[in-house]
């Protein structure tokens, strides 16, 4: 029996078409919550994420061949951005538990998410191990910004974790599977950079 069609699956959950509507969606929660500082920083340690993840995909792409020992041709966008947004909403959602219970299994399932997709994408063979490992350590950056925000939720904190989790479900139900095409346009604008620049050739 194959295992492709379940690898598929969860590498979908690490799609453009799904990670952007739960960043939006989340945000939009948190901001209705009154939780307007989380909300900030949700978004922008998210983008700063998926920002630096395109910086070094447009990097990467013309000039990778130059390292060739280390097989870094663009470092994977779905491993960054999972662990920017599973990983960060496990961060939010553990800062909001009651117990450490709770909050523990809230940073298992989101990291263990992220991590799932991940090694999907060395399975599928959409890149190496060492691009996989860039994207998610650009990944990082989001979930450890917000675990360092001590004043990351405004008291009296209303907001119940469990929201926090209806937009990613919402998302999933209905986008699954849905791809941006977004990798084609970023190598397109990555070569053609190079070629005005002439930086790689």
């Amino acid at each position: 029996m194959s295992l492709r069609p379940l690898t598929i699956f969860v590498t979908s959950f690490g799609g453009q078409g799904v990670i952007l509507p739960i960043l939006l969606l989340v945000t939009l929660i948190l901001l209705i919550s009154g939780q307007r500082r989380a909300a900030v920083w949700w978004a922008f340690s998210v983008a700063l994420v998926l920002g630096l993840v395109l910086v070094a995909k447009i990097a990467f792409i013309p000039c990778g061949r130059y390292l060739g020992a280390l097989d870094l041709r663009s470092p994977s966008g779905h491993a960054g951005a999972s662990m920017a947004v599973y990983g960060g909403l496990a961060v939010l959602v553990a800062r909001l538990a009651r117990s450490r219970a709770l909050a523990g299994l809230a940073l298992l399932c989101g990291f263990g998410i992220a991590l799932a997709i991940a090694v999907t994408r060395v399975v599928l063979g959409a890149h190496s191990v060492s691009e996989t490992i860039l994207g998610g350590a650009i990944g990082l950056i989001a979930p450890l910004f917000l675990a360092s925000r001590p004043d990351l939720f405004v008291r009296p904190v209303r907001l119940k974790w469990i929201w926090l989790l209806v937009a990613p479900v919402i998302v999933v139900a209905l986008l699954h599977g849905v791809e941006l095409g977004a990798e084609s346009v970023i190598e397109r604008i990555a070569r053609e950079l190079n070629a005005w620049l002439g930086v790689c050739r």
